[in-house]
């Protein structure tokens, strides 16, 4: 009897040890990583033991030490590390890559273009507990343990940011293996909270680095050899670039079925057929990533921002529309949503735009030329009503001043999430057929109808005002939908993740389409100034376009990141030197 009583003691003592609030906080989050990798999330929370753990039961520890005590205080200090990892996973669901700590200023952007039942959603699922844990802090009674339990938080936080290549030193040497061109295995091996500090501290080391930066001399120079080649051209041909948004093709999934065939006739006659592919740096948002691609020619590394649009300072910088500029060109942008999305302004005056417009609605103060018109039930422009506008424009431009190219550059905003339609203009066409129904999709589906309808009206005039000229159509990544589980199911090009970045691209030459093998968003720089050049460009350069999406192949591209990043962030640029230099020569 007393041996049993002793066993009992012992047990009940083993168990107040063991079976406490860290060991159920933690075993829950590994709990919850290994079914959320199963679904589409980042991987497993348990090989990541080297920092990652320790790091959240210290932060579980030091989040108990600040509340005040209660039957709660666990789920209330657990809170915020919860909403952390489930934030995480939902943004790779999403986007398909890690979330950086410099994204947090794309939230005022996200905000603006989210449906309000998705806002509120937001606010129920991450403010309501947040401001729990806020209210129930205890500021009176535990300032001395908060000051001491936050000592390791302040340390670590202020090596990512003052001594940032110390830290990096340290945690190559002390953790696994980061894997540069895969967030989603150096999450694996290190964590989530890991590899944003990570991530962090090397983007504050490069930003550091930078600073001092210079241009290759020899990129100064081929800068100027490419510009002189569009000089020297008789005849200029104007270039339209149109980057369409979340444009997706139904024909690329292999196991979906519709009513009926999703694109227009007059899309089909026009360009059945003749879509290639163009890879994307990013999947379900983040437009101004493809955007950087598309005008500078150089991969979107987020070495220095979660978007490097938003580090743009105005300075001039080596992208295609500033060549374009200096070859010869007028360089106009379009945009159909706000001007300071995505710090838009900054950035088109920095890649080299002579002109920019926006919608009348949002642009009180800018010379424009079009407006956005009603988007009743829509929320957003319809690329019809864009593409008339632009039609018009440019026609009449091209009558008035036939003799000065135009580079065109048109960027929509219609086809972004949630899809909606205006049934009185646009009523569903079409159903999807067979067991799987995606509501987000089959709205997708009836847009993508209507915008190909508007697409072969736009290029049909353009080809009538302007029949000698380079015409291009990219979407500038698909549309989220329902994750990438909607494009795994109906095996969207094979259904694998790499496929997600894979988007359509049309390319119409003098008047006639034409097919382009595989290529990426960055790429499409050098077919233009191929083309602007009458083959020139790629005689000189390695036009060998690779059609593999990997860090290898990007890698060779960074020293042009690294020379458009460095003018771009700095507003003293030492292109200014390079512009003085052509204005003498002029």
């Amino acid at each position: 009897m007393a041996m049993t009583s002793t066993l009992r003691s012992y047990l009940s003592r083993l168990k107040s040890l063991t079976i406490n609030r860290y060991t159920i906080f933690l075993l829950f989050l590994l709990g919850y990583t290994e079914i959320l990798q199963q679904h589409g999330g980042l991987p497993s929370l348990l090989p990541a033991w080297r920092l990652e753990i320790p790091l959240l039961l210290y932060l579980y520890f030091f989040f108990n030490q600040i509340l005040r005590k209660s039957r709660l205080q666990p789920l209330v200090a657990a809170a915020p590390l919860v909403l952390f990892y489930g934030v995480f996973d939902a943004y790779y669901i999403m986007f398909g890559r890690m979330l950086r700590i410099t994204e947090i200023t794309e939230l005022p952007e996200m905000f603006q273009v989210l449906h309000p039942l998705v806002i509120a959603l937001f606010v129920a699922l991450i403010g309501l507990p947040l401001l729990i844990f806020l209210a129930s802090l205890d500021f009176r009674t535990r300032r001395a343990s908060m000051a001491v339990a936050s000592l390791p938080l302040l340390t670590l936080v202020l090596m990512v940011e003052l001594t940032p290549d110390f830290f990096m030193t340290t945690f190559q040497e002390t953790q696994q293996e980061i894997v540069f061109y895969s967030d989603t295995a150096s999450a694996r091996n290190n964590g989530r909270l890991s590899m944003m500090l990570y991530n962090e501290a090397r983007r504050r080391s490069n930003h550091e680095k930078i600073a001092g930066h210079q241009m290759n001399p020899a990129s100064l120079v081929d800068f100027d050899k490419v510009v002189a080649g569009l000089k020297d051209q008789r005849g200029k041909r104007n270039i339209h670039l149109i980057v369409l948004e979340s444009f997706l093709d139904p024909a690329l999934f292999k196991d979906a079925h519709f009513s009926r065939n999703p694109a227009h006739p007059a899309f089909s006659k026009l360009l059945a057929k003749k879509g290639g592919i163009s890879i994307s740096p990013v999947f379900g948002g983040s437009t101004a990533q493809a955007e950087f691609e598309v005008l500078c020619g150089a991969p979107a590394l987020r070495e220095f921002s979660g978007i490097e649009f938003d580090v743009f300072t105005g300075a001039k910088t080596p992208c295609l529309p500033q060549i374009l500029a200096q070859g010869g060109y007028e360089t106009t942008a379009t945009n159909s949503y706000k001007p300071d999305f995505f710090n838009s302004t900054n950035a088109y005056a920095g890649v080299g735009f002579d002109k920019k417009y926006y919608p009348q609605e949002f642009a009180a103060g800018y010379d424009t030329y079009f407006s956005a018109g009603d988007v009743t039930g829509e929320n957003f422009m319809f690329d019809g009503v864009l593409f008339s506008q632009n039609l018009e424009f440019i026609t009449k431009r091209i009558r008035e001043n036939p003799t000065l190219p135009i580079f065109n550059y048109v960027i929509g905003v219609y086809g972004h999430t949630p899809h909606d339609l205006n049934p009185a203009k646009r009523p569903m066409v079409i159903k999807m057929l067979g067991k799987s129904r995606d509501e987000g999709m089959e709205k997708a589906v009836n847009q993508y109808y209507y915008r190909t309808e508007a697409i072969a009206a736009f290029v049909k005039g353009l080809i009538a005002a302007d029949p000698h000229s380079l015409i291009i159509l990219v979407s500038d990544h698909l549309p989220a939908l329902s994750g990438r589980e909607t494009y795994k199911e109906l095996n969207y090009l094979g259904g694998t993740v790499e496929a997600t970045f894979r988007n359509r691209i049309y390319i119409i030459e003098n008047g006639r389409p034409v097919r382009q093998n595989t290529i990426h968003h960055y790429d499409i720089p050098r077919i233009i100034l191929n083309y602007a050049t009458r083959g020139r460009y790629c005689r000189e350069h390695d036009c060998n376009f690779t059609t593999h999406d990997s860090q290898f192949s990007k890698n060779a591209y960074r020293t042009d990141y690294l020379d458009i990043m460095s003018q771009a962030m700095d507003a003293a640029s030492p292109l200014r030197m390079l512009e003085a230099k052509t204005q003498c020569v002029q």
